[in-house]
């Protein structure tokens, strides 16, 4: 019974270690499959968190300029037509999908793609921060009800853009300067990159589309 009992602790022992492996590999895994995304998540988070704090000191020069980018002149934007607002929301996406596909198709682009994050954290941190200081609590309900929707789809788009672009920029740069990648394997990755990419502007364009339509069906309930 005793040598029963010795010769089955190392085994045990054995299996712990195995299993602490494994354990370890598959956190490994998971790292490095949700890295990008976690990543780019906490950028636009960060600028978001910036944004609203920076929105208690900003000028009305600084809110007019960045209108164009996000909604930060809610008079302009009550005013115009409602077919204006989704050309002003998909113009505002596209110029910043645009920004982070170059930076994907450049060696160079993994350090300028996290720059487009950050800001558009920024703008909406500061879009949402000027409504809440501005109106109270129905800047909060105009907010949540009309800018909100929108506003998910089209970030959302962009962080999977810039983890698409982060990805696409680092093979370039493998290719370029280690030459670790064969030129038909980048090839195919264009392929997929082009698609992809024109996926992610689809989305912002229904993002648009929602933003039109939550403009128009609920902005006359709060002014």
């Amino acid at each position: 019974m005793k040598g029963l009992v010795f010769t089955l602790r190392p085994r045990n022992r054995y299996l712990t270690k195995e299993k602490e492996r494994r354990s370890f590999k598959s956190l490994l895994r998971l790292f490095r499959r949700y890295s990008s995304t976690v990543y780019f998540t906490s950028l636009f988070a960060i600028g978001m968190f910036a944004g609203s704090i920076s929105a208690r000191n900003a000028g009305a020069e600084l809110l007019n300029n960045l209108d164009f980018l996000f909604t930060t002149n809610l008079e302009s934007r009550l005013a115009q037509p409602v077919f204006s607002t989704f050309s002003a929301s998909f113009a505002s996406g596209f110029i910043f999908l645009l920004y982070i596909f170059l930076c994907g198709l450049a060696p160079w682009g993994m350090v300028l793609t996290p720059v487009a994050a950050l800001f558009k954290g920024f703008g909406t941190g500061l879009s949402a921060g000027y409504l809440i200081i501005t109106y109270g609590f129905k800047g909060v309900g105009f907010y949540l009800l009309v800018i909100l929707g929108g506003t998910f789809i089209s970030s959302f788009a962009l962080v999977i853009e810039s983890i698409q672009a982060h990805y696409f920029s680092c093979k370039m740069f493998r290719l370029v300067f280690l030459g670790d990648d064969g030129v038909l394997a980048v090839r195919g990755l264009v392929r997929k990159y082009l698609f992809r990419s024109l996926y992610m502007l689809i989305l912002t364009a229904c993002g648009s589309l929602v933003d039109m339509m939550l403009w128009r069906g609920f902005s006359g309930l709060f002014f």
